[in-house]
């Protein structure tokens, strides 16, 4: 990442630039740097997610003439990613879990609980509400709404909670198969998110 880029991750994070080039370098998945500038060098916005199965699945849904989806690598490194997407020069928005009953599926529940909320409060404090969208609980509560989606998800052997659940191939698969029609309008409306608006940093 050019030496002006890591300053200015670093001013947004109010860190030293050694520590931004290195998190830049360490804590992002592999390429993601590199897929941030060629969005921005085309004008393409970048909407970043948390994981895997959550660029899997919106890649295809928003479609080649959508946003380019980026994986973070965890909630925790979401403000990271968009201060690097923002110093890169591209235009960005975060889709957020709000893991709002997620709670309930862990085995120490109260701790789960703060841990989640904590961690999304983080998140969100440290990003410009305008560019977040918020989702009530994680992506799969969602895609449980898309009923054309976890039909074609079962037919491939994929579930959306349990051993066969998270599985990238399977969710893009499913997107692929599945009509649009249906799909949940909290998805669908991150392509207009995503349209018309100028780069910039966290902060702003």
């Amino acid at each position: 990442m050019p030496e002006d880029a890591v300053a200015l991750v670093a001013a947004s994070l109010g860190t030293s630039t050694a520590r931004a080039r290195r998190l830049a370098r360490t804590a992002l998945p592999p390429g993601s740097v590199r897929s941030a500038r060629a969005a921005a060098a085309r004008g393409r916005p970048v909407l970043l997610v948390e994981g895997a199965t959550d660029a899997a699945v919106l890649t295809v849904l928003l479609g080649g003439d959508g946003p380019l989806v980026v994986a973070a690598g965890g909630k925790h490194v979401l403000p990271l990613a968009a201060a690097v997407a923002g110093a890169v020069g591209a235009d960005w928005h975060v889709l957020v879990d709000g893991d709002g009953d997620g709670w309930q599926r862990a085995a120490n529940r109260s701790r789960a609980r703060a841990t989640h909320a904590r961690s999304t409060r983080r998140v969100l404090d440290a990003l410009p509400p305008q560019r977040c969208t918020v989702l009530p609980d994680a992506l799969e509560a969602e895609l449980a709404g898309w009923p054309s989606f976890v039909a074609a998800l079962r037919r491939l052997g994929g579930e959306l909670s349990g051993p066969a659940a998270k599985d990238p191939a399977r969710y893009a698969a499913a997107a692929a198969a599945a009509g649009t029609a249906d799909a949940p309008e909290r998805l669908v409306a991150l392509r207009r998110l995503t349209r018309g608006r100028r780069p910039g940093p966290p902060g702003g």
